[in-house]
């Protein structure tokens, strides 16, 4: 397998694409104001205990806090003491203590970014401190000698071993990378001292420096890509920028083991990228869909917490049966969600729902593709077996931001929900809003600002509701299509003027004010429950009435024909009554004597029956005189017990005094049980004076 590492550099970027047998697998993207710090070695102070979460926020001088996990630290200034305890994350091995005990507020650590941040998370930091070379990564708090699984041969294990067990120092452990397999001991010697040196320098930076300071970053991306990526099958490396050209041909002659790739430097007119045609792979492994060669497609959808990729047959139907059909896309399926995973550097958890396969050996087969497909990735992943349900769980290792993140941002239209609401949601939206404010317009010509779309919408689907609408404010609602505005937004404008609108704003008035209103108001309510007690306790439940002797039970029986004796008596008596009483409106004085004289009547009538015909004269004279004088405000009517009782208390002395004498003794008066027959021969108790 021949691999060929692309460099294209230009001002304030720099992009590096992995070609392994002339295939598109990897790209990576690195910009001056967002370099990688994956990898850096920085001295903080921790700001935040959290005993509830075993963990710890950390100032290591990034915009956001570092997270560190309980399980990712230990006592670096002890490694022999906590050597068996020591582990990675949750799953660390022996007794994690509490994060209580180990760390404190203010406390100043040295930890390694192991994670980038990523969103809205912080960088994840780990005390495991780990500076990679060409051949070895040095471990200074372990003295354990490590050798990378892919490294097959036992052999070669055991002879690595050796090696670098007669050649290290006492107080540091490294471990040997993949790239080191075959590799000669000089080569060896040559990365453990330049590992040596600079652990030391890192050693001495901590106890010069205040904190945050960072006390080893990682080299710049080509760097960093030939010295991780680069190895026997690299054949070529080319960049299209002199100065890198010039570092990558030093660093080779260094620190690569034969056989050496060649450095290139492109000097073409057309760009680098486009010249090997992979401007256009960029895009299009960028977009949601991935068509497959049979004729099926991938959908890939990314979320905040997994990546689900979904398989579909598409186009490809087959030639023989549906099984066979569906065994030949998934096997296609499982090799290019790999290429996938690496070209956008997926991680976390991912979920692969697979076409449903009925045969136990096609699943089977088709797993152990994918699981072979995944020995190229130098990513760490962990695979499940395929579901009942046809689905693989997997995880794979995230250290960085994917490409969709690195490249892309937010839809400035659905805002990253993928969808945005329909045109006619919109319509029928904007007139709700303008019916619930329909009272703030009432009267006023409008215009509604919105998109083709939903003008569109308004205009010939929506006619109807608009003409209702119209009909509602009074006033024609014109609609502009503005090609410019968001489908979900809309404006109002009145193109008149309308009545004025009062709109009271609590945040503007001065809030003595708005206390003094309270008062007021509370005030109000007091008098008025204290008012309403004081009528009921005068009143005692219509006292010396007959039952259902209000005064709509009155016109009732005055209604009926054995009630009705005497008509032309009571006209007679109410035709000079109401003459009186309109023949001088104006006059305040015998106003005020005539509703005297009417309450009197009605006290003394409630007081004492009488006749059917008399009664007929006394209401309808009591009703004809207390008509008040014409007046801008109308008052609610009381109940007639009520106002008698009321307007009794502004009566002259000798109006009390009558009213007592017509009423009688107390023990003489009526209840609703036992109606009392009273003396019904003196008319004139009820009558007005003249």
């Amino acid at each position: 397998m021949q691999n060929q590492i692309m460099i294209n550099v230009h001002p304030g970027e720099t992009r590096v694409a992995l070609l392994e047998n002339s295939s598109f697998s990897e790209l990576h993207v690195e910009r001056k104001d967002s370099a990688s710090v994956v990898g850096n070695v920085v001295k903080g102070r921790v700001s935040r205990v959290l005993p509830g979460m075993q963990a710890a926020f950390v100032d290591i001088g990034l915009e956001k806090a570092a997270f560190l996990y309980v399980g990712d630290y230990f006592d670096n200034t002890a490694p022999d003491a906590k050597e068996e305890s020591r582990g990675r994350g949750r799953h660390r091995r022996g007794n994690v203590p509490g994060i209580e005990t180990v760390l404190s507020e203010g406390q100043e650590i040295v930890v390694q970014i192991a994670k980038a941040p990523i969103g809205s998370k912080g960088a994840r930091i780990t005390s495991n401190i780990s500076i990679p070379g060409r051949h070895l990564v040095l471990t200074p708090w372990s003295k354990r000698i490590g050798v990378s699984r892919r490294i097959g041969s036992d052999k070669e294990r055991r002879r690595l071993r050796e090696i670098i067990q007669r050649l290290k120092p006492d107080n540091l452990g490294f471990i040997i990378r993949t790239a080191g397999d075959g590799v000669r001991e000089a080569d060896l010697e040559a990365d453990i001292r330049y590992l040596r040196s600079t652990w030391e320098k890192i050693q001495s930076r901590h106890a010069e420096t205040m904190v945050p300071h960072v006390l080893h970053s990682e080299p710049d991306l080509p760097l960093r890509i030939i010295r991780d990526a680069a190895g026997p099958e690299t054949t070529r490396i080319v960049t299209d920028d002199l100065e890198t050209h010039q570092a990558l041909e030093h660093f080779v002659t260094e620190f690569v083991a034969e056989p050496r790739p060649t450095v290139e430097h492109y000097t073409g007119k057309i760009p680098l990228f486009d010249e090997m045609k992979l401007e256009e792979q960029i895009h299009a492994n960028l977009e949601r869909k991935v068509p497959l060669k049979s004729g099926g497609s991938l959908v890939i959808d990314q979320c905040e917490a997994l990546t689900a990729i979904d398989v579909n047959t598409g186009g490809f139907v087959g030639k023989r049966d549906l099984e066979e059909t569906v065994f030949k896309t998934n096997l296609e399926a499982v090799k290019e969600v790999v290429h996938q995973l690496r070209f956008r550097n997926i991680g976390g958890l991912i979920i692969i729902d697979l076409i449903d396969m009925e045969s136990a050996d096609h699943r089977e087969k088709v797993y152990r593709a994918l699981r072979d497909a995944l020995r190229s990735d130098k990513s760490r992943t962990n695979i499940l077996k395929i579901s009942e349900l046809g689905l693989v769980e997997m995880t794979r290792k995230r250290t960085r931001e994917n490409l969709v993140q690195a490249l892309c941002e937010p839809c400035s239209n659905c805002e990253g929900r993928g969808y945005l609401l329909s045109g006619q949601t919109v319509a029928h939206n904007i007139l709700r809003e303008i019916r619930n404010d329909l009272p703030k317009i009432s009267g006023r010509r409008i215009a509604i600002s919105v998109s083709p779309r939903v003008a569109e919408q308004l205009l010939r689907i929506e006619e109807k509701p608009l003409a209702s609408l119209s009909e509602d404010l009074g006033k024609e609602i014109e609609i502009r299509a503005r090609p410019g505005l968001h489908q979900e937004q809309f404006e109002v404008e009145a193109l008149d003027d309308g009545p004025p609108v009062e709109i009271e704003l609590q945040w503007l008035r001065d809030p003595a004010e708005i206390a003094a209103e309270e008062e007021n108001l509370a005030k109000a309510r007091e008098e008025s429950k204290q008012s309403g007690k004081s009528k009921r306790s005068r009143g005692g439940n219509r006292r010396g009435r007959k039952p259902g002797s209000s005064r709509d039970s009155a016109e009732n029986e005055s209604a009926s024909p054995e009630k009705t004796a005497k008509p032309d008596e009571a006209k007679k008596e109410e035709a000079p009554t109401e003459n009186a009483a309109d023949a001088n409106p104006a006059a305040p004085e015998e106003a005020e004597k005539v509703e005297t004289e009417s309450a009197v009547a009605a006290e003394a009538a409630e007081a004492s029956p009488e006749p059917e015909s008399a009664k007929d004269e006394a209401l309808s004279t009591a009703t004809a005189s207390s008509e008040p004088a014409p007046a801008p405000e109308t008052k609610p009517e009381e109940p007639l017990g009520a106002s008698a009782e009321v307007q009794a208390d502004e009566k002259p002395a000798e109006a009390k005094k009558e009213a007592a004498a017509a009423s009688g003794p107390p023990e003489g008066e009526a209840t609703e049980g036992e109606p009392q027959a009273l003396d019904d021969t003196d008319e004139s108790r009820i009558l007005p004076r003249s």
